[in-house]
């Protein structure tokens, strides 16, 4: 799929859901009311614009492009029983899509401030009467720092900016009154459903860091581009229903993970309090989200410790790299002296560092054992003696069939009789003859057409080369008369 066809898809959704979320508003907010869907022109006319700049003169390509399409929804409500409509909002929305597709089908960069603004500009021309209280605005690609901060800059129209996600979500951008207000859940495009979809997709992602050292609720709401409090309901969705997933808070953080044991019943809740309290020795289960959850916090203080070696490190890079260019002998001194302190610092957060790894080591074996046992346990297998037992009596089976097989085959009858017999061998000779002589014929015929073939081709070579026919050769001219009458003369005789 090319950039074009991926931003028309992209329009087309987000008008789409736009239809929708008008539609669920009108039905919880405005019950005596209605939402009015028009089609504007504002999308065609930036069109046109751009097309000018770039002096591109095709009235077809504004048909390829993504952009041209915009929508109007006016909200009203009844009055005098559905007399009188009076409307309460006007919402112009619209894909800006940049103008570099207009001239190379290349994915573009995120829409600028330049761009909102134009696109701001065009509803202050018109009536106050026609003016949209709101104005939403979507890019596929997202849109730039300075765009979104003309968000919280602009008053009237109000501006929602929108930008698809490359995991499938929405983030959206609005004002602050616009998001305490109940129009907010407007501008949800996304499902509970879809949601829960998009985390335990991330979630599998990260499966590496969940199964260690756990994933922070926050950098989890920052994947997913939502508030912190809608994605802890997300995370408490999953922990109910995947009871591999437990949370850990450590210092006011909570942090996903996952323990490699699964709890078999969560009625056995009441029967753990009752071991607590009679101080009996806990469950597989209960041993391992125990440890599991040591181990998160574990990991945590390690994550913490080696990020104060990194700035460690650089520090003391630092401080090497300006007592190397110090002009005075007492500058190198106190160079010195901290670069010192630096390096004993270093190692005491390196022996921290290494006795928390080893307690990790600890726990990490001691999960691996447990969840060993816990899955040998699973399953009941049977003993060994059952296992000898019935391969005995498999084996048994097996040689009175295969006993049975041969015995059936050895005093098979056949069924047919001596009469019959002949009687099929008699149509068997009659039909391979009939095939012998089939065969005969079609090699004289075509031992025939080869002749008539040869000799058809041979004529036509005669014909195409006459010079090459035989010549009789010329006949020898007769001796003249004149010659054959003279006698020949006599020799002398020899006396």
């Amino acid at each position: 799929m090319d950039e074009r066809a991926r931003q028309r898809q992209f329009e087309e959704q987000f008008l789409s859901q736009l239809r929708n979320r008008a539609a669920v508003m009108v039905k919880t907010m405005l019950r005596d009311g209605q939402a009015v869907l028009e089609t504007v022109d504002d999308g065609v006319q930036q069109l046109e614009g751009a097309m000018r700049r770039f002096e591109l003169y095709d009235r077809r390509l504004i048909d390829e492009m993504p952009g041209a399409r915009a929508a109007q929804i006016r909200f009203q409500k009844n009055r005098v029983g559905g007399l009188f409509k009076v409307t309460i909002g006007r919402l112009r929305a619209m894909v800006l899509a940049p103008a570099e597709l207009l001239v190379k089908n290349e994915r573009p960069a995120a829409v600028g401030r330049d761009q909102v603004l134009a696109a701001l500009a065009r509803y202050q021309l018109l009536p106050s009467a026609a003016r949209p209280t709101s104005v939403l605005l979507a890019s596929a690609t997202g849109f730039s720092e300075a765009a979104r901060a003309l968000v919280h800059s602009t008053n009237e129209p109000r501006l929602i900016l929108m930008s698809g996600r490359d995991d499938g979500g929405w983030d959206v951008e609005m004002p602050e009154a616009t998001r305490r207000s109940p129009w907010a859940r407007m501008f949800e495009f996304e499902t509970q459903d879809e949601l829960y979809k998009r985390l335990m997709h991330h979630l599998d992602q990260s499966a590496h860091q969940l199964d260690s050292s756990g994933i922070s609720l926050p950098a989890l709401a920052q994947k997913l581009g939502l508030p912190v409090d809608r994605a802890e309901s997300l995370v408490r969705r999953a922990c109910r229903a995947n009871p591999r997933l437990m949370t850990v808070l450590h210092e006011g953080t909570v942090h996903l993970s996952r323990t490699p044991v699964i709890e078999e019943e969560s009625s056995m809740k009441l029967w753990s309090r009752i071991r607590r309290w009679l101080r009996l020795k806990p469950t597989v289960g209960e041993q391992v989200r125990e440890m599991t959850a040591a181990r998160v916090r574990l990991e945590q203080q390690r994550a913490e410790l080696d990020h104060k070696l990194s700035s460690l490190q650089i520090e003391e890079k630092q401080a090497r790299e300006q007592g190397a260019a110090a002009a005075s002998d007492n500058e190198r001194k106190h160079v010195a002296a901290r670069i010192v302190r630096v390096g004993r610092e270093q190692k005491r957060l390196a022996a921290q560092a290494n006795v928390i790894t080893q307690q990790i080591d600890v726990l990490g074996t001691r999960l691996h054992n447990l969840t060993l046992m816990q899955q040998g346990r699973s399953v009941a297998l049977p003993s060994p003696q059952e296992l000898a037992k019935e391969a005995a009596e498999a084996e048994q089976v097996v040689a009175q069939l295969s006993t049975s097989a041969d015995l059936a085959a050895s005093v098979e009858v056949g069924a047919m009789s001596s009469a019959l017999a002949a009687e099929e061998a008699a149509v068997f000779d009659e039909l391979k003859a009939l095939s012998e002589s089939r065969a005969g014929s079609r090699a004289d015929a075509k031992v025939a057409s080869g002749e008539s073939a040869d000799a058809k081709a041979a004529a036509e070579r005669a014909a195409r080369e006459p010079s090459r026919a035989p010549v009789a050769p010329p006949p020898v001219p007769a001796a003249p008369a004149t010659a054959r009458a003279k006698p020949e003369s006599a020799r002398p005789e020899v006396s």
